[in-house]
Formats: structure tokens, sequence, C-alpha cells
């Protein structure tokens, strides 16, 4: 129990430097975004959704810099390009997520859920069926924790990349880059909370997972913590529905 609460303390803790980070943006604090590389993300080393989830955010940071280029050389330009600092974060954010979110599908297919259940369903002694229920229950937790940082990757990616659509507005003359650019910087902190809470939920599933084939007892079985969800967009659009998940379940 002392290890979950230590990853709860972490994940709400996230929550807690989003919200002082956003407080800061809409006060008006200079933001000083860093400069990131994303020349190493490459959405095709993915499966699905993972790999949509990348390209759009992929595909988003290319239009901005079109825009960006699009802009004569001046003060606007040199706050959209500050902003385009951002977006790049924001893409390798949704970089590192998709990654966790990939290797716990592996790890779900290689612990085969279906031979676990089948397993369970012949098993006549009551120490086995407990083990093999445990499994079970393992994996359904990774799952859902899996499936929740698709959900949320899925709308946060889709958020930023309607922002840069709205930056369209910014190239054809109307400032609103102070607008812009606290919610771009609004969503990049959601996708860093959220790659923390993917990464700590990665580790618990390596800690409570068995490897394929070998046995567990239900004495011990850590609960995996819970994603927290993102909080309001500084500038809220309707969310489009997830596509159903390739994740197969136990049932």
């Amino acid at each position: 129990m002392e290890i979950i609460a230590v990853l709860l303390g972490v994940i709400l803790g996230g929550g807690a430097v989003a919200a002082y980070v956003r407080r800061r943006t809409r006060g008006g604090a200079t933001r000083t975004p860093r400069k990131v590389s994303t020349r190493g993300v490459d959405a095709f080393t993915l499966g699905e959704p993972w790999r949509r989830h990348v390209a759009s955010a992929q595909s988003a940071q290319r239009r901005f810099q079109t825009l960006v280029s699009s802009i004569p050389e001046g003060p606007l330009r040199a706050r959209m390009a500050e902003i385009g600092l951002s977006v790049n974060k924001g893409v390798l954010e949704c970089w590192e997520i998709a990654k966790r979110g990939d290797a716990l599908d592996d790890t779900i297919r290689s612990l085969d859920p279906a031979a676990v259940k089948a397993r369970l369903e012949r098993a006549k002694d009551g120490v086995a069926r407990r083990s093999l229920e445990s499994q079970l229950k393992s994996i359904d937790r990774v799952r859902a924790a899996r499936n929740d940082a698709d959900d949320r990757l899925s709308v946060l990616q889709t958020r930023l990349g309607e922002l840069v659509s709205q930056a369209a507005e910014v190239s054809v003359g109307v400032d609103h880059t102070a607008e812009l650019g606290s919610a771009v910087d609004d969503v990049v902190v959601q996708l860093e909370a959220l790659r923390l809470a993917v990464r700590e939920v990665s580790g618990m599933a390596e800690y409570s997972l068995p490897a394929a084939g070998e046995s567990t007892d239900t004495t011990g079985t850590t609960e995996l913590p819970v994603l927290e969800r993102p909080v309001a967009e500084t500038m809220p659009v309707e969310q489009a529905k997830p596509e159903q998940r390739g994740v197969e379940g136990t049932g």
C-alpha cells in the first residue's frame, strides 16, 4: 500500500503542477519554452492507435511551421516561433506517451489473457484458480489504464491540432498570440502530466504482473494507480469520440 500511496502522490502532484503552470501563464507570466528536438520521433515504429496519435501531432507541427514561415520577419513572427517551441514539446510528449502505451500493448499480448482465462476454466485446484484469477485482474487493471491513456492522448493531440488550425488567424494579421500561446502551453502541461502518470503505470505493470506462463498468488496483489483526468482547456472545443481500440479484452 505504501507503493500505491507514493504513486498516487506523484500523479496527483503532476495535476498540482499543471494547475500551477496554468495560473502563471494566465496571469501573464513570461513563458520560457525550451528548444527540443523531435528528429527521433517516428510514428511508424508504433502500432495502432499510438501510431495515429503521433502522426497527427507531427502533422500539426508541420502545419504550424508552414504558418510561421509565411509570416514576414518581425515581432509577430518571433512570438509565433516561440509558440512553435511549445508545439514541438507537445509532439515530443505525445511520442513518449505513445511509446509507453505501445509497450503496454506488447505486455498484454505477451501475457495472452485468453490463454490465462482458458487455464482458469480448466483449473480444479483452489490455489491455482486464485492465482489465475489474480493474473486476470492484474491484466485487466493494466488494460484499463492503457485504454484511459489512449482516450486522453487522443483528446489532447486533437486539441493541439485544433489550436494549430486557429493559428491561421494570426498568420493573416489577427494577433491572438497571447491566448494561443497560453492554450498551447496548457495542452503541453497536460501531456506532460499524462506522460508521468503512464510512466508510473508502466512501472507498476512490471511490478505486479507475472511473466508469461508464470504463476502468482493473490497475496500482495498491487492495485495500479488511476490516471488523473485532464483539466478543462483554456479554449474549449467539442471533443471527438476516440475510435475502437485494438487490444482485446479477457471476456
